[in-house]
C-alpha cells in the first residue's frame, strides 16, 4: 500500500464540487429561429428570470475536467512506495527509574503507536528492546512486533534516578551509526545525537517518604513535598496487625521533614504509612529492628604495654560475642621474631620485638589504593625499626614505608591476616585515627563474611553482599529469579535463606528523593518526525508521475478544445 508524503495535496480534491457546480449552473443554449428582429426583445427577459441551476448533463468537457481535478491530487499528495529491499533496525531503551511505574499504562500506549508506523516504514523491522540499567540483559532482539509489546508489558523499572547515557552509546554501537534509537523516558533529557526521545510524563505535586535510619532502638524517617503548593499528609505506624492513631503533617513546597520515634517493645517488622498518591512506592516504609551479625573476637590482652590498647579496641567493636568453646572470628595474636608461632585462624597480627629499635625509618609513608586503607591519612605515622615477619609470596602491602612493608594482607584459604609489621609498643600508630579505622574496617570484613542470620534496611533493588556456605546451594530469595540477589523493587519485608538457614531478614524501602519529584515529567514525541524521514528514506516515488502529467496536459487541452 502506498503513503502519501504531502495529505494536503487531498484538499485539490475541492475542485470536483466545484466543477460540478459550474456545470450545474450552465444551461444549454437553445437555437430560435425569427423572420423579425423586434421578436429578440421577448426572449431576452424569459431567459433572464428562467431557472439558475440545471440538472447535470453530461459531457466530454465535464469528464475531462474532473479527471484533471484527480490528477492533480494525485500528483499533489505525492505517492510513495516502500521499496522490497528496504529494512530496518529499531532499538528503544527504556528508562529503568522508579518513577516510570506511574506512566505505564501510557507508555505502552505510545509505543503501541509508534511502533506500528514504524513497522510500515520497511519491509522488514529488527527490533531491539533494552533498558537504561546497563547490569541488565537485553530484554527483547527480534522481528515479532507482536513479542516486542508483551515483553514491554511484562517490564519493571527498578532503580532511582540515573545517567542512561553509556548504555545509550552502547545502543548506538548496535545500530553502527544505520537505524533508529528511541529512548522512552517521563522527562526531558539531554540525549546524544541521533538519539530521539520520546517522553510519556505530565507534572503532578508528589508528596512521600524519601529515607530511613535507625540507632538501637530509636528510628527516623523523612517526608519530602515534591511540589508547588501545600501538602497535607496523614501517616500512621502498622505493627503485629496494630495500627497507631494517624497523625497529620504539613509540609510547604520542597520541605522535607524529619519524623521518629521508637520501636514497640518486642517487634522486629514494622511499617509507616501514608495517605497515598499517584506515586505509591514512597507511601510505605516497611522497617525492621537491625540486628547485625554478632563476632566472637579473642585474643591477649594483658601483655604489657599492649594490653590498654587491646581493651579499647575491643571496646570500640559492636556487636561482640565470646567464642563460647568454639573457633572465633577473628583473633588478636601476637608475633614474636625470635619464638615465632602464627594463629590458627582469621586474625590481626601484631609484631612484638624482644629488644625494640629505638630508631626510626626514613622514608615516606604511602597507602595502597585498597578498601581498607583507600581514603586514610597516613602522613604522621612514625615506626621503629623491627625484623618483622618474613614475607610470603602473595603478601598484598597495604602500608610502606620505603622498601618496608608496614602493614599488609595474607590470605591461606578462607582464613586472612592483617599482620601490623611494627612493633606497635615503639610506634605513635594507637593515636593515628587512620591505623585504628584500616583495624576496624579488616574486623567488620571479617563479620561481613561470617555465616549468620542478621536483619537489615535496604533501599530499593540495592544489591545483597552476604556471607554463605559454599557446600549448600546458593542463597535464594522468594520470588527473585536474578543471578545477583537485590532488595526488591517495591517496598516489602524479604527473607534470604540457604537451605534451612536464615541469612538475612529484610525490609526495603524507596530512598530517592529525585525520582518522587515529578514537576519535570512531561511528554515529547520526537519520534513522528523520524518516522517520516525513515518512510522517505525507505520508499520510493510514483514512477508513472510523468504519464500522470502528460494525461493532465491532455486533458485540459482537450476540455479547452471541445468548449471552443
Amino acid at each position: 500500500m502506498p503513503f502519501f508524503a504531502n495529505p494536503f495535496g487531498f484538499l485539490a480534491l475541492i475542485a470536483i464540487p466545484a466543477i460540478l457546480l459550474i456545470h450545474f449552473l450552465q444551461r444549454k443554449s437553445q437555437r430560435v429561429r425569427t423572420s423579425t428582429l423586434f421578436l429578440l426583445e421577448n426572449l431576452s427577459p424569459e431567459s433572464a428570470k428562467g431557472r439558475r441551476i440545471e440538472r447535470l448533463r453530461s459531457s466530454v468537457p465535464l469528464w475531462l475536467q474532473l479527471l484533471s481535478a484527480l490528477i492533480v491530487t494525485w500528483l499533489l499528495v505525492q505517492p510513495r512506495w516502500i521499496r522490497p529491499d528496504a529494512i530496518q533496525h529499531v532499538v528503544i531503551v527504556l528508562d529503568s527509574t522508579l518513577s516510570m511505574q506511574v506512566f505505564r499504562d501510557k507508555m505502552q500506549s505510545a509505543l503501541a503507536q509508534d511502533t506500528a508506523e514504524l513497522n510500515q516504514a520497511a519491509r522488514h523491522t529488527e527490533w531491539q528492546l533494552l533498558e537504561s540499567d546497563s547490569t541488565r540483559p537485553t530484554l527483547y532482539s527480534g522481528s515479532s512486533r507482536d513479542a516486542l509489546l508483551k515483553t514491554l508489558k511484562d517490564w519493571q523499572p527498578h532503580l532511582g534516578l540515573h545517567d542512561p547515557t553509556p548504555q545509550l552509546s552502547a545502543a548506538q554501537n548496535l545500530l553502527g551509526g544505520k537505524g533508529m534509537l528511541i529512548f522512552v523516558s517521563d522527562r526531558q533529557r539531554e540525549l546524544p545525537v541521533g538519539a530521539h526521545l520520546l517522553a510519556v510524563g505530565h507534572s503532578f505535586d508528589q508528596c512521600g517518604f524519601v529515607g530511613f535510619s535507625s540507632k538501637g532502638d530509636q528510628w527516623r524517617a523523612l517526608i519530602k513535598n515534591n511540589g508547588r503548593t501545600e501538602q497535607r499528609r496523614r501517616w500512621w505506624m502498622e505493627f503485629a496487625d496494630q495500627k497507631n492513631a494517624p497523625q497529620e503533617v504539613i509540609l510547604a513546597p520542597d520541605q522535607t521533614l524529619e519524623i521518629n520515634g521508637a520501636f514497640p517493645p518486642d517487634v522486629s517488622n514494622c511499617e509507616l504509612v501514608m495517605d497515598p498518591d499517584a506515586f505509591a512506592l514512597n507511601s510505605r516504609l516497611p522497617f525492621v529492628r537491625p540486628s547485625p551479625k554478632r563476632l566472637a573476637l579473642s585474643g591477649e590482652t594483658e601483655l604489657p604495654g599492649l594490653g590498654d590498647f587491646f581493651q579499647q579496641f575491643k571496646a570500640s567493636l559492636k556487636d561482640l560475642m565470646p567464642p563460647n568453646g568454639h573457633a572465633s572470628d577473628l583473633e588478636l595474636a601476637i608475633y614474636s621474631p625470635t619464638q615465632p608461632t602464627w594463629p590458627t585462624g582469621s586474625a590481626i597480627v601484631f609484631v612484638v620485638d624482644a629488644n625494640p629499635a629505638t630508631t626510626v625509618p626514613s622514608g615516606n609513608v604511602v597507602a595502597a589504593n585498597d578498601s581498607l586503607a583507600a581514603d586514610l591519612n597516613w602522613a604522621g605515622l612514625l615506626t621503629g625499626e623491627s625484623p618483622g615477619v618474613p614475607a610470603k609470596p602473595g603478601n598484598e602491602t597495604l602500608v610502606w614505608q620505603g622498601n618496608r612493608p608496614l602493614i599488609f594482607l595474607r590470605s591461606e584459604g578462607a582464613k586472612r591476616f592483617l599482620v601490623v609489621n611494627f612493633d606497635l609498643r615503639t610506634a605513635n600508630a594507637a593515636k593515628v585515627p587512620a591505623f585504628v579505622l584500616l583495624l576496624h574496617r579488616f574486623a567488620e570484613e571479617i563479620r561481613a563474611a561470617r555465616v549468620a542470620p542478621e536483619s537489615r534496611n535496604y533501599e530499593l533493588n540495592e544489591p545483597l553482599c552476604l556471607a554463605s556456605d559454599s557446600q549448600l546451594p546458593p542463597p535464594s530469595m522468594e520470588g527473585s529469579t536474578e543471578p545477583v540477589l537485590r532488595a526488591p523493587a517495591e517496598p516489602s519485608f524479604f527473607r534470604v535463606t540457604q537451605g534451612e538457614q536464615e541469612l538475612l531478614n529484610g525490609a526495603a524501602h524507596f530512598a530517592d528523593a529525585r525520582a518522587a519529584d515529578f514537576r519535570p515529567a512531561t511528554s515529547i514525541d520526537e519520534v513522528r518526525g523520524a518516522i517520516i524521514e525513515t518512510r522517505q528514506s525507505n520508499s520510493e516515488a510514483d514512477l508513472f508521475a510523468p504519464v500522470w502529467v502528460l494525461i493532465l496536459g491532455l486533458a485540459l487541452i482537450g476540455s479547452w478544445l471541445w468548449r471552443s
